[in-house]
């Protein structure tokens, strides 16, 4: 490769990068766009099926933040990026399960909520031949605090033991019931699950094959070079989490917006997802192999 085309393979790396970041912070405000119209809905922030997507909705935003910090580089922080976006999918995608299915499911998500705080104040394990116990004492009882004992009961199975999904629903019926409602947010939702639930599930459990994935991606072998490096960062792991938090936050963004009558949020959102496309149009010229390269599919 020549002096030039070297310069511009960085020129053109380097606008890619900062075209995906820009994405990126567009969404964080889209999200604060949306919690702004959903806060004056519920001006008392008494009513479930407002504040509740409306704090989750604020959840993702502060994990695009995370991750909007670790890629100012192109460097091996990325690699921590994965675990904070399929924790911002997922949130995304309840908060999308929770508006699609109306108010009873946000009065749900509480009482999930408020019973799980109830049992963290006592918790027991074991680790090997130890036995656990962190407790604390606030010097109250159940019956203390309106509707926890009919919170616990409905997270208590037959034998006493603790029902840990807040939802019986999988994600399959969960992505169902979205897509039932806004078939377009279904498909982003399953989309940026599809994207990042496998990838962060191996790094974030820790298996060799996660260790290799940051190193080797979807490529023959693993790289070596600061610019192969560089390539794998942005064409593999940066377009990754890229294309998941901005599917999975649209897609929220979507049905909470469908959900509330507040039409121009989704009008935003397929303005940014037609700028994804083209960014994906853009990677595809960092690359001549045939065997690894782009396809840029509208949603």
């Amino acid at each position: 490769m020549s002096n030039d085309d070297e310069a511009d393979r960085q020129n053109h790396t380097s606008l890619c990068h900062r075209f995906g970041r820009e994405l990126l912070e567009s969404q964080t405000e889209a999200i604060d766009k949306l919690i702004h119209d959903l806060s004056g809905l519920d001006s008392s922030n008494s009513k479930p099926e407002f504040y509740v997507p409306i704090l989750m909705m604020q959840a993702v935003g502060v994990s695009i933040h995370s991750v909007l910090s670790l890629t100012r580089e192109r460097d091996m922080g990325i690699r921590d990026c994965f675990g904070i976006a399929r924790s911002a999918v997922e949130t995304a995608l309840n908060a999308a399960y929770i508006s699609a299915s109306g108010n009873a499911m946000a009065e749900k998500a509480v009482r999930h909520m408020q019973q799980k705080r109830w049992r963290d104040l006592r918790r027991q394990g074991r680790v090997g031949k130890l036995n656990i116990t962190v407790s604390r004492d606030v010097g109250m009882s159940v019956d203390d605090l309106p509707g926890l004992r009919e919170a616990l009961n409905e997270y208590t199975n037959r034998k006493g033991d603790e029902i840990r999904d807040w939802t019986p629903e999988s994600l399959e019926k969960s992505l169902a019931v979205i897509s039932g409602l806004h078939k377009r947010a279904g498909l982003c939702l399953g989309g940026a699950t599809f994207a990042i639930y496998r990838p962060a599930s191996e790094l974030l459990h820790g298996t060799y094959y996660g260790v290799n994935l940051f190193w080797q991606g979807s490529r023959s072998e693993p790289v070596r070079r600061r610019e192969e490096f560089e390539a794998l960062w942005l064409t593999d792991h940066f377009v990754t989490l890229l294309s998941a938090l901005l599917l999975g936050t649209s897609g929220a963004i979507q049905v909470v917006a469908s959900t509330h009558t507040l039409q121009r949020h989704i009008q935003s959102q397929d303005q940014l997802l037609e700028k994804l496309n083209l960014l994906t149009e853009m990677l595809g010229k960092l690359t001549s192999d045939d065997s690894h390269k782009f396809d840029s599919t509208r949603v």
